[in-house]
């Protein structure tokens, strides 16, 4: 019986330790600025379709240098989480409102809302010219199926308080069961090549937790 109490002692410390680290991490909150493009081919002309609305949050270990003017972390994994949401229906292709319509069937954005990432590794690479560069592991989901990508990505951080993430990685539209968008006015006349590219800049402010 004591033996039993105390791995129950050790499990309810565990617990506490762990809520602990939790409640430490530093936390951020997407803000207004950020911005998420796809850029494709097709046989007439490239394209592109870009949404300025991408939420989400970060957070990162409670020994990340907060300060810009230091970058003093050692290459290797780094502890954080992350989960990145947009919109189907925000993304904007420069072709106008035709075009809109055509991605969103595409994209199934009735049944399926929105893309979502998560992030499951971040590795620190190095640092230069100010800028923390990181190897990033995470899984993607877009038209609700979910594959794992991997991509670098940068952290500039203008400020104390925000951190600027840049990232872009390649990807096969096929892999989401994604059909090449094409308007069905030309008669599969225009083909749209399925390798897209993924380029975003997401916006983060830290949240000071409340005082107690």
């Amino acid at each position: 019986m004591n033996t039993i109490a105390r791995l129950a002692n050790l499990c309810v410390v565990l617990g506490i330790a762990a809520s602990a680290t939790a409640a430490d991490m530093l936390q951020y909150r997407a803000k207004p600025g950020s911005k998420m493009r796809i850029e494709g081919t097709s046989t007439i002309h490239d394209w592109w379709s870009e949404s300025t609305l991408v939420g989400g949050r970060l957070e990162l270990d409670p020994t990340f240098p907060t300060d810009p003017a230091k970058s003093d972390l050692k290459p290797g994994p780094v502890t954080a989480q992350a989960t990145v949401n947009i919109l189907v229906r925000t993304f904007k292709c420069q072709w106008g409102a035709p075009m809109d319509a055509i991605m969103q069937e595409s994209m199934d954005a009735k049944t399926h809302p929105k893309i979502e990432y998560k992030l499951k590794e971040l590795s620190f690479k190095e640092a230069k010219d100010g800028v923390l560069h990181f190897d990033s592991k995470g899984d993607l989901t877009v038209r609700g199926k979910t594959k794992e990508v991997a991509f670098p990505v940068k952290f500039e951080r203008p400020d104390g308080k925000t951190i600027k993430v840049k990232g872009e990685v390649a990807v096969k539209m096929g892999d989401f069961d994604v059909p090449p968008p094409a308007p069905k006015v030309a008669l599969g006349a225009i083909k749209t090549s399925e390798d897209v590219k993924l380029t975003f800049e997401w916006n983060l402010e830290q949240q000071v937790a409340a005082a107690k």
